[in-house]
Formats: structure tokens, sequence, C-alpha cells
């Protein structure tokens, strides 16, 4: 007869073995900057079936944090909705495909937390953060090498042909490089509890970063830059007087970059050269005017119900043809802005419920120190790109938010308060 002794230690290494090898997988995950979206896809599915592997073997009450993951699938149930309706649709098919990781991963994440007890999402942030350093010295030693990064014509037309190559080495676009690499080096910024040696390697990481972001030249991210590090001055420590020199040293710090940088000074100077009666075809403010303009159009025709997913670039379209830029309906040009496409696709209501669940995401996300500039770089972009219609921007987005929304840390206020006191 055997003894239920002999069996349990077994099975318990066994466990503990399939926690472990899920726990390394998931954050393997976060090293999705340097991965092909195909290889992200497969690990993703495969931490899916370690996950409920787990969960079989050893159920946990799951049924509070489910409940409170739904803030991360509302917002996309229109998506699926339409795609159960117009399946046929190669559109609604396609657009319906990049949602797909937000009617998986709100589930399966917190019951990974729940199963094998999860909490080091410091060690999470720091593998996403070292994929995109990787990422930064791989695609810039390209750049150099194909005597890119020196050319003066790299930087003239709005950077194109620096932005043009960075984007065919790196494999992503550089706005979506940049939010990366912005939240990388806050990452690297606020871990204080590494030890000083590490610490200092931690800063020239972060220095490279945004270096390499205002080299790029995008706007946004120059001034979400800016709004970072007036938010760090003001929830430090510092005396007012203190604030005070700190915010006008910084400020002068960034007239100075905008001014010296060549690709940056050149991306700024298209304010100047924008001409508002027209859509000039090398002139990036034009352009986006003109793509803005369009999409307050079809959002204000369509704003009850919206106009579907499989139908918003056909109105964009029209209204690219009406303003004399066939460039913009060739290029099939989106929103870039994440707000109003949801409301063109589905209307004002859903746009209400999508607002009102970040919100709800980014509460309790902000109670994290680290949450905080992550939180606000999101509201950020999410102005200027229509960041979860790539699949690269979901995974971001996506992955990092479900971490801090999730995870299971009984000190985390100790943790805010002691994090703020250093500062």
């Amino acid at each position: 007869m055997i003894k239920l002794s002999n069996i349990l230690p077994e099975n318990a290494n066994r466990l503990r073995g399939l926690h472990i090898a899920t726990s390394l997988l998931f954050l393997a995950l976060f090293a999705f900057p340097v991965y092909s979206l195909k290889l992200t896809n497969i690990m993703l599915m495969g931490f899916v079936a370690l996950t409920l592997t787990g969960y079989v073997t050893k159920p946990v009450a799951i049924g509070k944090p489910l409940l409170r993951n739904l803030v991360f699938i509302l917002p996309f149930l229109p998506y699926l909705i339409e795609f159960c309706v117009y399946g046929n649709n190669p559109t609604a098919h396609f657009e319906f495909e990049k949602k797909i990781f937000f009617f998986t991963a709100p589930i399966i994440i917190p019951v990974f937390v729940q199963v094998t007890g999860f909490k080091n999402y410091k060690l999470a942030l720091m593998v996403f953060s070292a994929s995109v350093c990787i990422l930064t010295i791989y695609t810039f030693g390209g750049l150099v090498i194909h005597k890119t990064f020196f050319a003066a014509e790299s930087y003239q037309n709005g950077a194109y042909l620096l932005r043009y190559h960075f984007e065919r080495i790196s494999g992503l676009h550089p706005t979506y490089y940049s939010i990366f690499a912005l939240t990388a080096g806050w990452f690297f910024c606020q871990a204080t509890s590494v030890k000083n040696n590490f610490r200092l390697v931690y800063y020239i990481f972060a220095a490279l970063l945004f270096a390499a972001v205002m080299v790029l030249a995008v706007r946004i991210a120059l001034a979400a830059s800016v709004v970072l590090v007036l938010v760090w001055i003001i929830r430090s420590k510092l005396s007012n007087n203190h604030r005070i020199l700190m915010t006008i040293g910084a400020l002068a710090a960034f007239i100075f970059i905008s001014f010296t940088v060549p690709s940056l000074k050149n991306r700024l100077n298209e304010f100047l050269l924008w001409d508002t009666s027209k859509t000039n075809h090398t002139n990036t403010i034009s352009q986006r005017a003109t793509i803005m303009d369009c999409s307050w159009q079809v959002f204000i025709n369509h704003w009850l119900w919206g106009c579907g997913s499989r139908n918003f670039q056909l109105g964009l379209n029209e209204c690219y043809n009406a303003k004399g830029w066939p460039q913009g309906r060739q290029n099939e040009f989106n929103p870039h802005n994440q707000y109003v496409l949801m409301g063109i696709n589905y209307g004002i209501f859903i746009l209400f419920v999508f607002l009102g669940c970040l919100c709800i995401i980014l509460c309790k996300i902000f109670k994290l120190p680290i949450g905080i500039y992550f939180g606000l770089m999101v509201l950020f972009f999410f102005m200027s790109e229509a960041m979860l219609e790539r699949q690269m921007g979901v995974y971001f987005f996506g992955l990092i938010a479900l971490l801090l929304y999730n995870i299971k840390n009984p000190k985390l206020s100790q943790e805010a308060t002691h994090i703020d006191s250093k500062n």
C-alpha cells in the first residue's frame, strides 16, 4: 500500500517547479520589445497553458480578482460584438484579433498571481527596461555602422531618414520606442532599493534612454518628459526654494536641448513652417492637424453609436480626399489619438466607458510611485497615438498595467511612503 506521506512531497515539488516555470515565462514576456510579435504570442499562449495547469492542479479562490479585472475587458466588448456580427468582414476580424489580449490576459494574470503568489513586480519591470536598453544599443549601433547616425542629411526634413532607418532596424515606430524608452528610464530612476554601485549603472542606462528619445525627436515624448520631471520635482521633499530652482533649471535644460539637438530642432521648426490653409506633404504638423480635423468630423458625424471599427478608416479617407490630401487616404492614417478613435468606432457611451475604466485602473496603479509615471505617460501618448491599435502597444499597456494593478503586496503603501521620504 502506498503511503500518502510519500506522495505529497513529490507532488509539492512538482507544483513548485510548475510555479517557477510559469513565473519565469511571465518574466520573459516583459522582454517583448526585443521579440517578434509571433514569438511574443507563442510565449503568451505558453504562459496561459502553464497558468491553467497550475490552477487545475491546485485551485484557489479567484472570483474577486476576476471581477476587479473587468475594467480591462469592458471597453473592448464592442470589438467582440462587431466580430460576432460581421466576422466575415476582414477589417472587423483584424481589429478584433488585435484586442484578443484584453479578453485573455485580464483573466489569466490575476489567476497567475493568485496561484503562484507572485510579488516581484520590480523584477518584471527591470526585465522590460533591460530589453529596451538592449534594443537601443543594437539599433543605434546599426545606425552608426550604416553611417546614418552621423550623416547631416539624416536630421533634415523632420529627421525623416534617421527615423526611417531606426524603424527599419528596430522594428518599432519611433513613437512606440519613445514611450518604451521613457518608461524604462523612469523605472531605472525609481530603483531606489538597489545598492549604490548598481544605482549608478541604472542612472547611466536611464541617461542613455533619455538621450535616444531626444535624438529621435518625438515631440509628444519631449512634452511628456517635461511634465514628468515637473511632477517628480513637485513630489520631492525639497524645500520650495529648491523646487523653484530645479524647475527653472529643468525648463532651461529642455529649451537648450530643443535648440541644440539637430533632429529635435528640425522637428520643432515645423511649427514655424506650418501653413494652416493647406496640408503640406512634408510638414508633419500640418499632416497631424488634417488628421485631427478629419477625425473630429467623423466622430461628430457618428458621435452617438460610432461607425464601427470596420468603417472608421473609410470615413477618414473620404475626408482626406475632400481636403485635397490623397496621401492620407493612400497611407490610411488613423486618428493618432486613442480617445478619439474609441469615440469614432463605438460612440460617446463607449468612450465614457473607456475613460471610466482607465481612471479606475490608473487610480490603483498610482498607489505605486513607479505607477504614477507610467500612468502619466500612457495618458499623454494616448493623445498622440492610437497605441492600442498595434499589438506592441497592446502588450506594453496591457502587461505593465495588469502587473501593477494585480500585484499582491500588502506593503505597497509602506513602500510608497518609504520612497517618498527618500526623495
